[in-house]
């Protein structure tokens, strides 16, 4: 039995984002016109639709469609924007972003920048710079960014990375404690004078994104 991605892509939309409160119009056109199943591994191909997350090996994933279009719409995307996007994996999160601002900066390991390059190369979208690095370090030789995307959840909002944000900028991400139940998405501005404004914008179950989980700690 072949899967109609396409109709389950329309189905994604209009079922899980567009009644979650996802109303930008071009986030909708974007999750509806990028092939999610492409991003992932054949073998689960058939799940890239569901909503929750797709799991393609070694802790990664995409993240919840609700969870991604809702972290998105908050960003309030504009043209000009240049983008941090941090964890991305396979390259779904940067393709989703590409038409909508104006440079995707995508950090994450190698072998997966590597695949994804192909992919966006294939799809035509020329304005994303894949980056090899350490994601909880952030990219700082090709900030400052307008706004950073956190694929994943984190245990707390690196400084690092905040300092890496234009003056007005935005960071979304999903911050859990350890020990506290399910995490919350949050967006965090960086003032005028540098200082971080954070607000919390709904509850989100998403697992932490390895390397920004919590430092273990032992009592003597």
């Amino acid at each position: 039995m072949t899967t109609d991605f396409q109709k389950a892509r329309d189905n994604m939309v209009e079922c899980q984002i567009h009644t979650a409160g996802v109303v930008s119009p071009g986030l909708l056109e974007r999750f509806k016109v990028v092939p999610r199943e492409l991003f992932l591994p054949e073998k689960v191909r058939g799940i890239a639709y569901v909503d929750e997350i797709v799991s393609f090996g070694k802790g990664r994933f995409l993240l919840e469609p609700i969870i991604h279009s809702k972290l998105l719409q908050a960003a309030r995307l504009v043209p000009t924007d240049i983008v941090l996007d941090i964890g991305g994996g396979t390259g779904y999160s940067s393709a989703i972003l590409s038409p909508l601002v104006m440079q995707v900066v995508s950090l994450d390991e190698k072998k997966y920048i590597e695949k994804a390059a192909r992919l966006w190369e294939k799809l035509g979208l020329e304005n994303i710079l894949p980056v090899e690095g350490d994601m909880p370090s952030g990219a700082p030789e090709h900030g400052p960014f307008s706004l950073i995307l956190v694929n994943g959840a984190v245990s707390e909002v690196a400084r690092a990375l905040v300092n890496q944000l234009s003056p007005g900028g935005r960071l979304l991400t999903v911050v859990k404690k350890p020990g506290l139940g399910p995490g919350e998405a949050v967006i965090v501005e960086r003032l005028e004078d540098g200082q971080p404004s954070s607000r919390v914008l709904f509850e989100a179950g998403t697992p932490y994104l390895p390397g920004f989980e919590p430092v273990s700690s032992f009592a003597f």
